[in-house]
This record gives structure tokens, sequence and C-alpha cells, in this order.
């Protein structure tokens, strides 16, 4: 296998440095003309790139099978990617080969890694207050009990504009437009962050977008919010590790805990199954009703 990789890098008929767009460009375009995310492209892209400086610049076309394993195994056992990495990577690269090689055979003999998956990561109630209260301005502080109260993912929260906030004819909801999946939604305004948000349009005055950057109406980065979020834990004195998404599973796991109806908190947070909502059960300190067995229940109704 070696010997033959060899061969065709010395027959100078692979990809050169200058060239490497000559794949990657073409992978671009269609996944554009798909409409595809901005994430899932630079996924995709990265996953084929990767490939390719990988084993010397060959062009994915001239690669073996084993060869992509070879890749693959480096991910998981050199670099120890987690789980949902690798499986970023399996899907690019087998996107490549269906949609841009045409050999959807070759594709399907790409293995998806098996999956991990883990509980969220919650916060207490008095470790939000905390971190709330040791953000180191207003702005922040609005920010992020707006990612908490109304359940929003970083780029939904940076997307957001002044004018997805519905607060006409009694209604208090935001408007996600382009969520993930490309798809638009209303997700819960609270009516104490709505009244925070006023004061902090009336100092800030933002433009556009509801969290500017350092320019009027430019959104604001997400190295920008993860800087303030982890400024803000470490002033907290909290030690676990808080990221957006952190803030976004306490929304979930508290509404369950207050008696939300479950397939009300799916539409909220925009998932496309009910399985991913569902996790969440398992992290709710407070059940929405107390344990019990069935075999009681129905033995009782007997002796009524």
């Amino acid at each position: 296998m070696n010997s033959s990789k060899n061969e065709r890098v010395q027959a100078q008929s692979n990809v050169q440095k200058s060239d490497i767009l000559s794949i990657t460009l073409p992978l671009i375009n269609r996944m554009k003309i798909e409409d595809k995310s901005e994430n899932t492209i630079t996924s995709y892209v990265r996953a084929v790139e990767r490939l390719v400086r990988f084993h010397d610049l060959v062009h994915p076309r001239e690669l073996d099978i084993d060869e992509v394993y070879d890749f693959l195994v480096s991910l998981n056992v050199i670099e120890q990617l987690n789980w949902r990495t690798n499986k970023m990577y399996v899907a690019g690269l087998r996107y490549y080969w269906t949609h841009m090689l045409d050999d959807q055979q070759f594709a399907e003999k790409i293995p998806y890694p098996k999956e991990h998956p883990s509980l969220p990561k919650i916060l207490s109630r008095q470790e939000l207050n905390t971190l709330f209260s040791a953000c180191n301005n207003d702005k922040h502080r609005v920010m992020f009990r707006l990612i908490y109260s109304s359940g929003l993912r970083r780029s939904e929260l940076r997307h957001l504009k002044i004018e997805h906030l519905d607060t006409k004819d009694g209604k208090r909801r935001i408007r996600i437009e382009k969520g993930k999946g490309k798809k638009d939604r209303y997700t819960v305004l609270s009516k104490i962050v709505h009244q925070e948000l006023r004061a902090y349009y009336i100092k800030h005055q933002p433009k556009v977008y509801l969290f500017n950057g350092p320019k009027k109406g430019q959104m604001i980065s997400e190295g920008a919010i993860r800087h303030a979020l982890e400024d803000a834990r470490k002033r907290s004195g909290i030690k676990k590790s808080v990221t957006m998404h952190v803030l976004r599973h306490c929304f979930a796991t508290h509404c369950l805990e207050h008696g939300m109806y479950i397939k009300r908190l799916q539409l909220l947070l925009g998932h496309s199954s009910l399985n991913t909502t569902l996790i969440y059960l398992q992290v709710s300190e407070t059940p929405l009703v107390p344990d019990f067995s069935p075999l009681d229940i129905w033995d009782n109704e007997q002796e009524g």
C-alpha cells in the first residue's frame, strides 16, 4: 500500500500544494448551491483537505479504502478526537465520494464511528445567578441571561436582529431565522429579560444586530462571546466548564423541571427529533411525576 502511494506521488499526477483548491473549491461551490450551513461547509472541506494532506497531496480519487481507514485511525488513535468530531469527518468524506466522485459504493465503505453519547452538563440555578452576577458589564449579563432564558444556540444569538424580538399585540417571543438546518422557529422571550433588553437598548443603541461587535451594525464575534463567558466563569469561581451550549442545556432541563410539555420544549429548542429532547429527562433534578410502579396503580384500581 505504501509503495503504491509513493509511486503515485512520484508520477506527478497528484495535487500540488498551490492547487489544493482544485479539490476543495468545487466541493464548496456544490454545497453552497445546496444551501448547506457555513459550519457544514467548513467541516466537510476540512475533512477532505486533511485527508489529502495526510496522504502527501494525493488526490482522493487515487486512494483506496485502506488509505482512508489509515487517515481515520490517525484521527481516532493518535489525535484522539471525540466521536462527534470523527463523525463529521466521516460525513464529509462520504459526501465527497458520493457527490464529487460519483462513487456511492466507495462512500458506503467508510464507517461511522460508534456513538458514545453523554448526558448534558448543566449548572444549578444558584450557579447561574453567580455566573450572571460575575459578568463584566451589563451587555454581557443580558446576553447570557437571554441565551439561558430562551434556549438559544451560539449562532442564533450572533445572528439575532432587533426586529426578531416580537413584542406586539401582547406577544413576547423571539423569531429565529435560519437556525440549525436552515429552519425558522419561535422561542420564548422572558418577561424579565425583555425589560433588561429595553434598558440595554437605550444605553447601547445597537444597530441591525441585537449584539454588535466593535463596530455598530456588525454582529458580535464568536471569540468575543466565548471570552466574555470564560471571564465571567473565572470571576464567579465556578470550577465547571461553562459554554454557550451549557446555558442552553440549563434552559431545557429547568423547563422540564417546571413542568413544560416535552413536545413544546422540542419546538422551542428547534430539535428535529424528539429523541434529542428526551435526553434532558435524564438530567432533570425533579421528575415530572413521582416515580411509581404500574403494578401498584392497576392493583389499587382493582381493590377500589
